[in-house]
């Protein structure tokens, strides 16, 4: 099965527990964030890159919401607008209007009403939208010989989960320098993570800089690479041990 698509954000927003609670609720699910917190850096945002979907404040400092929109309308073409302001400003509603807002949600903002006016926004179904949490990380390390270890990790990862990994990888190994060969198997579910490729390097290369296991004798085994083409000469390390499907 291939990943779930993910949708890539562009959040405008100033106010630091108001983007602390909107990041924490998007990247539970299988939204890609980019967070700025003014409409200038919103626009270099949007001139070098493509959103499914922005979310911006009304009022920031620099560029406010709509200025950006005003602005960045060519770039955007169109890309859905769901505005947030805690006010009903007649005037400023008259402007987002005719810079073709989407959609405005009111703050403080629930996170069910967030969920519900992206979906309404980008036309999804329930099943296109992947709860992160429905998948929690499982890692079991075990012996296959004497000389190989398998490292089977299921469920999705956190951005921080390299360490975990390694850590629960190295307690079973204990130091013991007859494993020369490794095998980790991922199931799908690894992949709902946006930067589950970044952790995989991560964690390939801190495996093959503090054991004996070397890139040609890791072998890395999921579905994943057989569902989908993936450009791995950006990873050092993923670029260098065995890929292999079921």
């Amino acid at each position: 099965m291939s990943r779930p698509k993910v949708y890539k954000v562009l959040l405008l927003e100033d106010d630091e527990s108001s983007a602390k609670l909107l990041l924490h609720t998007l990247e539970r699910y299988n939204f890609d964030v980019t967070h700025v917190v003014d409409g200038m850096s919103g626009l270099t945002k949007i001139r070098n890159n493509s959103f499914d979907l922005v979310i911006s404040d009304v009022n920031m400092p620099y560029l406010d919401g709509i200025s950006f929109l005003e602005k960045g309308k060519d770039m955007l073409k169109m890309t859905p607008v769901i505005m947030l302001t805690a006010v009903g400003d007649k005037e400023q509603v008259r402007r987002a209007a005719l810079s073709h807002v989407t959609a405005y949600l009111l703050k403080p903002i629930a996170n069910q009403a967030l969920l519900e006016k992206i979906a309404q926004v980008l036309q999804l179904k329930p099943e296109n939208i992947i709860d992160k949490k429905e998948f929690p990380l499982v890692i079991n390390v075990s012996e296959l010989s004497i000389s190989q270890m398998l490292l089977e990790i299921k469920g999705c990862p956190g951005k921080k989960s390299t360490d975990a990994i390694y850590d629960r990888f190295m307690l079973t190994l204990g130091g013991r320098a007859t494993f020369s060969n490794l095998r980790i198997n991922l199931d799908k579910a690894f992949f709902y993570e946006t930067k589950a490729l970044q952790i995989l390097d991560d964690l390939v290369a801190k495996i093959i800089k503090h054991t004996n296991i070397q890139a040609s004798s890791l072998f890395v085994d999921s579905e994943f690479f057989n569902d989908n083409v993936v450009d791995l000469q950006p990873f050092a390390y993923l670029s260098d041990v065995n890929i292999i499907s079921k």
